[in-house]
């Protein structure tokens, strides 16, 4: 049972993005049995949809631009709530309580493209399925260092904090203007000493380019782009996916070798990912929150313009 210190330390250390009745409810719903809070989260979520009529609304526009399913469109845009209430459980480790329990709940696959990439890999993720794809490679063994802000760090149990949260990224998890700066200058000399970094691409930064998805666009930030013409690391992308209550994290094949001529590099990258993301898309539609919930973020100099509100 936490402590009412550590309660109150993880209160302190609310994300901006989580409004103070989600993460009061992430708090409170923690100290129950998992997966009990998890669940209450789903539920939640697909209850708030009837009660913002306009998320509901997103979440049917979503369906509707999906290829036909057995699914009906209802199904779907329920599916996608609840999965979007399970994903901050999640994130959030809810119920959680160690570094055992959370070891039965993930499954990393392709990790035979890590092993193959070498040294100094980028590791690029996405917000297309539940976060925390970085945790799942640490819990199976796999060193990296995360290139991102706090997230929903401060509701882990302390001992999960002590095992998988790296003292020399918290130095960077504050967000301030040259917050994102910092861990890219970092990132940078972490990779030319041989050491892996785990960067969303849809994450801060301004935006590369757009992939064109079933229901909308996905916009890929130029974060990861600049790490790989400051290094030539290569760059292997990685999904994440629930299956049943087990995250799945896929490591890909490494995108084509880095191009000297800047417009055709950016090119095959983004027909490389259209066709990844596009698959991902149509096999896991429910479970894409990011496409259809993103909203407005404050102006920054860094900002893309979006961010993905719990």
């Amino acid at each position: 049972m936490p402590s009412l210190r550590d309660l109150r330390a993880a209160w302190s250390a609310r994300p901006a993005s989580y409004s103070r009745l989600v993460w009061t409810l992430i708090l409170a719903l923690d100290r129950l049995p998992w997966p009990w809070g998890e669940e209450i989260l789903a539920k939640s979520f697909v209850a708030r949809a009837f009660v913002r009529t306009g998320r509901l609304r997103q979440a049917l526009a979503w369906a509707a631009a999906q290829p036909s399913t057995e699914r009906g469109r209802w199904h779907l845009a329920r599916s996608l709530c609840a999965y979007h209430g399970r994903f901050v459980a999640r994130s959030a480790l809810v119920g959680i309580r160690g570094p055992e329990a959370l070891l039965r709940l993930v499954a990393v696959r392709g990790e035979e493209h890590l092993a193959a990439a070498g040294r100094g890999v980028i590791l690029l993720g996405f917000h297309l399925g539940p976060a925390g794809s970085y945790l799942a490679l640490r819990v199976a063994g796999h060193r990296l260092t995360w290139v991102g802000g706090r997230g929903a760090t401060g509701a882990w149990s302390r001992e999960i904090r002590q095992r998988y949260q790296s003292a020399r990224e918290t130095q960077f998890f504050s967000e301030d203007r040259y917050s994102w700066t910092r861990r890219l200058y970092h990132a940078r000399q972490v990779l030319l000493s041989g050491e892996h970094v785990f960067i969303s691409a849809d994450g801060e930064g301004g935006e590369a380019f757009s992939v064109p998805l079933p229901g909308g666009p996905q916009v890929i930030g130029v974060g990861w782009l600049a790490l790989r013409r400051a290094t030539g690391a290569p760059v292997l992308p990685v999904l994440s996916h629930m299956q049943g209550r087990t995250q799945v994290v896929t490591v890909h094949p490494a995108l084509p070798p880095r191009n000297a001529d800047p417009g055709l590099d950016l090119d095959a990258c983004r027909r490389s990912l259209a066709h990844l993301l596009g698959d991902h898309v149509r096999r896991f539609p429910e479970q894409c929150y990011s496409l259809v919930f993103s909203a407005p973020a404050a102006s920054s100099p860094t900002s893309r313009g979006r961010r993905w509100c719990p």
